[in-house]
């Protein structure tokens, strides 16, 4: 189950060390007040872990349209599978350019 954490809202609480971690269901509604000292609360948005367990195979993740890349040196990336492979650049993200795509 997730954890999720709370705050007070307009202002901290003297009882309590301000953020307090609840675990909860997914399916369960959010606290509306803390269950120490009675102040409504806010579920805050905070860190993520997600842990994969299986390794994944490069050839197999590009039979299945996606791109592994193997990190070479600080800011340098090497395409192992996937299209294009002969590429060495990874894919920019949304949003981003290239500078070195345009002409001075």
């Amino acid at each position: 189950m997730p954890i999720y954490e709370y705050e007070p809202d307009e202002r901290d609480c003297l009882l309590c060390e301000g953020r307090l971690d609840v675990i909860q269901n997914i399916d369960e509604e959010s606290l509306k007040t803390c269950p120490w000292c009675g102040l409504s609360v806010n579920r805050v948005i905070s860190r993520a872990s997600i842990n994969i367990k299986t390794s994944v195979d490069p050839d197999s993740a590009a039979k299945k349209g996606f791109s592994t890349f193997r990190k070479l040196e600080t800011g340098k990336w090497e395409k192992v599978a996937g299209p294009d492979v002969e590429s060495s650049e990874p894919p920019l993200p949304k949003g981003e350019l290239n500078l070195n795509d345009f002409d001075e």
